[in-house]
């Protein structure tokens, strides 16, 4: 079984302040000081096809995995850690610099389906969402490309003793559906309150990936021209900071004492009196 997994590196957007929030001409956000992180579906996806890749019990150990990024080479750390946890082959996708596809996930479902069409993947992992756009649609559209199946919202995947075949539990209309399914198939990996966390690798692990190296894929070897996977009859015109709520409340008061009064008045006096 030849198993691709699909992810993005983001960064870390909690660690920006709202005066960072600014853009450029290019309504492009500075966030080259900020530590890039990996996008939570995805790396839910990447423990779940790591652990379908070895199972346990009876069945073989024969699949290949494979991690697959559309990055600059600072994916290549990302691609690394990967390898030093088990992963066989490590790809990165690069495209030209003023290509922007942070907003356009038909192009990049256009480059990660030719890669997988030349390269004989039969199953296909990838977070729900993902980074700047949250838009739902990369997975979908990788599958409609492939021609393949696609299960959203996926919960956990189990080996079946045919090696065609995967046993697939997802989320719909608040119940949990359990279906058998046949490969090639797509599967994009969603909320779950069980979902996996990315494994660590030990510190000989880390050292071995350091002597592999990660494949890289010009976007001009999947595709005649930009064009293709540039937006069409799509412009961003502008670019709106992300809403949050307060995770605190602060306490006003001139000295310790005000505030503490503050804080029994307003918040404790009705809790200890129940």
């Amino acid at each position: 079984m030849k198993i691709i997994v699909c992810f993005k590196i983001i960064a870390d957007y909690a660690r920006l302040s709202e005066k960072d929030w600014t853009w450029d001409e290019r309504h492009c956000v500075d966030t080259g000081f900020v530590r890039r992180i990996f996008n939570c579906f995805d790396e839910s996806a990447l423990e779940m096809a790591l652990t379908l890749s070895h199972p346990s019990g009876h069945l073989p150990d024969t699949a290949d995995l494979t991690a697959l990024t559309v990055d600059d080479p600072q994916g290549d750390l990302f691609l690394r850690h990967l390898m030093a946890i088990g992963y066989d082959h490590a790809v990165r996708i690069q495209c030209s610099a003023d290509l922007d596809l942070r907003f356009n996930p038909s192009g990049i479902s256009f480059l990660i389906a030719e890669y997988i069409r030349r390269n004989g993947h039969e199953l296909v992992f990838s977070g729900i969402q993902g980074g700047d756009g949250d838009n739902w649609q990369t997975g979908l559209l990788i599958a409609e490309r492939l021609g393949w199946p696609c299960i959203r919202e996926v919960t956990r995947v189990i080996r079946t003793d045919e090696p065609d075949r995967l046993t697939v539990e997802s989320r719909t209309d608040g119940a949990i559906l359990v279906q058998t399914v046949r490969l090639p198939l797509v599967l994009t990996i969603g909320q779950s309150l069980d979902a996996p966390c990315l494994r660590l690798p030990t510190l000989k692990q880390k050292l071995a990936a350091k002597k592999r190296q990660v494949t890289i894929v010009p976007g001009r070897d999947l595709t005649v021209a930009d064009n293709s996977i540039r937006p069409k009859g799509k412009t961003l015109v502008d670019l709106e900071r992300p809403k949050t709520k307060q995770a605190c409340v602060f306490i006003d008061g001139q000295n310790p004492h005000q505030m503490v009064r503050h804080l029994y008045d307003h918040y404790l006096k009705n809790r200890l009196n129940r």
